[in-house]
């Protein structure tokens, strides 16, 4: 648990600085571009007028003295007739046709300004004889664009890696409180359960002499069947706690025969079936090894199986299923009932959670048995999840590796 919300925090942290980073750097780029642009069609604007002095270097149009951009002015009249060219660049390198086609290219965009390849025009549509189009290069434009792009991309993807490490080592420090109340919370039910068997097995035993003496009795029945209740608690708890105890008990992983234990985990409850009148089956494919816990395995199917017998309804259904799909092996636990609301799904796997409707007092339940499967199945590095239409039925579904 402690481990997963450090993983939320680190992800909420790293999440929300990366997209900060993002807007930043797009706004950086965004804000270049549009200055670039704004210069350039600005330029390209003055160099549209008749009266501008075109045979002049066009050093002035980029801003960059070096640069020796040049200019080139086409004239077409009003039915994109040619009427003439000028400019300071080299003349005998024109290609008339060529020039004609990029010319009618930019008049039919219906654009005043934009660019053709590397080519930035802007046209000027005259009342005096037809359009000029003006022509500059902007490929120094488009370069220092795509420079600023990759430069703002190594900042931000380095920004973000940078948040990475240290949201995690922000979150060390976030949930040190959470983990030394988690601890202290684990230390109490471990050391409250084992000072509570002493005195449960007490009341127990008393109460198997008060029987032998004065017989059977409806008061000495609810004290043991209360006790078998409160035994049952307390062993969930101390399960819990060992699972939680990290330095405690490991679990002892060897490959065993999954197809076997899933029989011989269902099959003894085919009496307690037959006395309710309900409908078992179990179908499991022959020969599936795991590694893994057998205890612990066999653990998670009594509980899935007792969950399934104790939350369906009369004369209802039962199935457990196992098959292999891949290198995974799927054990299907389903049963036909009320069924768990879909807003509820997720929660159904948290501590003491117990459904309203289903997980009454009356089931016997205490909200345990469904995070023991949960935290014995993730130990195993598999995935348990929960479906269900809502009174029709519920299927709990285990993928081990």
């Amino acid at each position: 648990m402690i481990k997963r919300l450090q993983i939320k925090i680190v992800l909420i942290i790293t999440l929300l600085l990366a997209i900060a980073v993002a807007v930043l750097m797009l706004s950086i780029n965004i804000m270049s571009q549009g200055q670039s642009t704004m210069r350039l069609r600005e330029n390209l604007e003055k160099a549209a007028d008749d009266n501008y002095p075109i045979d002049r270097t066009l050093d002035y149009l980029s801003g960059n003295d070096e640069s020796g951009s040049w200019i080139l002015r086409i004239k077409v009249d009003y039915d994109k007739t040619y009427l003439g060219y000028d400019g300071n660049i080299d003349f005998g390198n024109i290609n008339v046709d060529a020039l004609l086609l990029i010319t009618y290219e930019a008049i039919n965009s219906g654009k005043d300004f934009g660019y053709i390849d590397n080519l930035a025009f802007y046209v000027n549509r005259s009342k005096n004889y037809g359009s000029m189009v003006v022509f500059t290069d902007a490929s120094s434009e488009r370069r220092q664009s795509n420079n600023l792009i990759l430069t703002t991309s190594i900042i931000g993807i380095a920004s973000v890696i940078l948040f990475f490490l240290l949201s995690v080592a922000l979150s060390f420090w976030l949930i040190k409180p959470v983990r030394e109340t988690f601890d202290k919370q684990k230390q109490f039910i471990s050391d409250a359960s084992h000072e509570l068997k002493t005195p449960l097995a007490v009341i127990s035993a008393n109460t198997d002499v008060l029987e032998a003496e004065i017989g059977e009795n409806k008061w000495l029945g609810y004290i043991r069947s209360e006790s078998v209740r409160m035994s049952e608690l307390i062993n969930e708890l101390l399960y819990l706690a060992r699972i939680d105890d990290k330095t405690g008990k490991k679990l002892t992983m060897a490959e065993f025969n999954l197809s076997d234990v899933v029989l011989q985990t269902a099959l003894p409850f085919e009496s307690r079936m037959f006395e309710e009148g309900k409908k078992f089956e179990v179908n499991a494919e022959e020969n599936i090894t795991c590694d893994g816990d057998l205890s612990a395995i066999k653990h998670v199917l009594t509980i899935l199986i007792d969950n399934a017998v104790k939350y369906s309804e009369e004369k209802g259904e039962i199935r457990v299923d196992l098959v292999r799909h891949g290198s995974k092996k799927v054990i299907t636990v389903y049963n036909t009932g009320i069924g768990i609301k879909k807003e509820r799904l997720d929660k159904v796997f948290e501590r003491f959670y117990r459904e309203d409707e289903a997980r009454n007092s009356t089931s016997g339940g205490y909200g345990l048995g469904l995070a023991i499967a949960s935290e014995v199945v993730a130990r195993h590095h598999g995935t348990i999840r929960c479906e269900s239409e809502y009174g029709k039925w519920v299927k709990f579904i285990v993928v081990l590796p």
